[in-house]
């Protein structure tokens, strides 16, 4: 048998709901696994020659969880898998998120087609939220569309937040890559009462932008106050890509996950491109090649297909 995934790239935090908000984006990382082989893993596409293609491979870390949470421990070999990656690496668009949540579908298809009791969609969530440490990018890369969630005594709590129809984003990537552990060593442990009072503000205003479909909320003066401040310095030319995405039609620009990628929101398709080629122009001035692209919100939950020879 042959299954596939498509997880769908993601971008976490969008400005002030640090470490509770995420949306997935039409991008995606492509993997495949077939039964009835000697275990291996084939890796093309971005980042290939540095992600490892053996037992120590995300992906493959993580289908072995599913497999001992599901009591198929004895499932971990005779199968091969293929992964096509197009998220770039350590650069703020989840491409852990993407691995966690493909390996877990993967192997929960593995299970079902073997007879046994697959885990349940929630279970899968929380494994995935164990595994990543927060929410913010595995619950859109699983559920689809913007996610607002929160962890508490009880366990997480994700919800769907709406979508405007005509939100489009350019994503625009840096040739250096961030890691998650050194951005958040710059983020302090503690803010002040003004800063946190700031952030609920923009966090709401954030949510009422999306579920009203009124973009134009986004429009001056919104911002974060409890992480973005910090890391920006660690991605040269922010403030001047910043200024160039707004000049070139988008109505904010937020930093995606712990970076450096940055995410410029537009209602216009035309703003867009012209927004993604004033960022690009601007980091290159800094001495920063890049890429700059326009992507859609990824809405639909992301599920295995069985695929035929």
């Amino acid at each position: 048998m042959k299954f596939s995934v498509h997880v769908p790239a993601t971008s976490a935090n969008l400005g002030p709901g640090f470490d509770c908000m995420g949306i997935a984006i039409e991008l995606f990382n492509e993997m495949r696994v077939e039964t009835g082989h000697p275990f291996s893993v084939e890796i093309t596409g971005e980042s290939a020659n540095l992600l490892p293609a053996n037992e120590e491979n995300a992906v493959v870390k993580t289908m072995r969880v599913l497999f001992e949470r599901a009591g198929c421990a004895d499932m971990d070999h005779e199968w091969r898998l293929s992964l096509q990656n197009n998220i770039p690496v350590a650069s703020g668009l989840g491409s852990s998120a993407s691995a966690i949540v493909g390996g877990l579908l993967l192997a929960n298809a593995l299970v079902e087609h073997a007879g046994r009791t697959p885990l349940t969609s929630r279970q899968l969530l929380d494994i995935a939220v164990e595994l990543e440490g927060h929410p913010d990018n595995v619950a859109p890369a699983l559920l689809g569309g913007a996610s607002l969630s929160y962890m508490d005594e009880h366990g997480t709590h994700t919800f769907s937040v709406p979508v405007p129809a005509d939100l489009c984003f350019v994503v625009a990537v840096p040739y250096f890559t961030l890691h998650t552990e050194k951005s958040r060593t710059v983020v302090p442990e503690t803010v002040s009462r003004a800063d946190a009072v700031f952030n609920i503000a923009q966090a709401s205003r954030l949510t009422l932008a999306l579920s009203t479909g009124n973009l134009d909320f986004l429009r001056g003066g919104f911002a974060d106050r409890l992480h973005e401040p910090y890391r920006k310095s660690l991605v040269p030319g922010y403030e001047d890509v910043r200024h160039a995405a707004i000049r070139g039609g988008a109505l904010t620009l937020t930093l995606s996950g712990a970076g450096p990628s940055l995410l410029a929101w537009c209602q216009d398709e035309g703003a867009a491109w012209q927004a993604a080629d004033l960022m690009t122009l601007a980091w290159r001035e800094h001495g920063v090649p890049c890429r700059a692209e326009v992507y859609r919100p990824y809405c639909r939950e992301t599920v295995v297909h069985i695929l035929s020879d």
